[in-house]
């Protein structure tokens, strides 16, 4: 008696591959992880292909390609890993240059969180939010918690902020009365 053959998904990447029998559909909760994991992968090719392109515009060169107007060489990948909205995104390869001067416009230097996510666990913390509930918000949302301390470092940006807002009001009043007015 033949054996039931398992249908994969077009993609075959480890992370996206799924066993999905063409007899049964896939329960609401695991249509859902599938997606996201597919949305995960389709990010992790774009925002490669991106990063690829945007160094060959900063070499000025394709790879492979030698030019007289070349301003450095490849010099492979590091990976990294970054938190999205449909979720994280582990050991996505990004390019770099041999010396060292390129840097991508996908996502800010040193940061592990979309600016949506960051923003949006800023505003909870905001709104009165404890930094361990803003954990386990992620964590259901995204499917990972941010640690407390990247809690913390994410509204130290916001701290810095607010501080620079409260000295200009205090120190000038007219600053909060009149639109664009800064002493000199």
């Amino acid at each position: 008696m033949p054996a039931h053959k398992k249908k994969t998904t077009t993609s075959t990447s480890p992370q996206a591959t799924s066993t999905v029998s063409s007899a049964e559909p896939l329960k609401p909760e695991n249509f859902h992880q599938y997606l996201r994991a597919e949305i995960r992968h389709a990010t992790r090719l774009v925002m490669e292909e991106i990063m690829r392109e945007e160094l060959s515009g900063f070499l000025e060169a394709k790879w492979g390609e030698c030019t007289p107007v070349r301003k450095g060489y490849r010099n492979g990948f590091y990976t990294r890993d970054l938190m999205t909205t449909s979720g994280p995104i582990e050991d996505l390869n990004v390019p770099r240059d041999r010396e060292g001067h390129f840097y991508t416009q996908a996502f800010e230097q040193y940061r592990r969180y979309e600016p949506q996510v960051a923003e949006g666990l800023t505003q909870m913390f905001v709104a009165g939010t404890s930094t361990h509930k803003v954990g386990e918000v992620a964590q259901k949302l995204m499917g990972v918690a941010p640690s407390a301390s990247a809690v913390s470092r994410l509204n130290q940006t916001l701290t810095q902020q607010c501080g620079s807002v409260a000295r200009t009001s205090i120190a000038n009043p007219l600053a909060r009365r009149v639109p664009g007015w800064h002493p000199f």
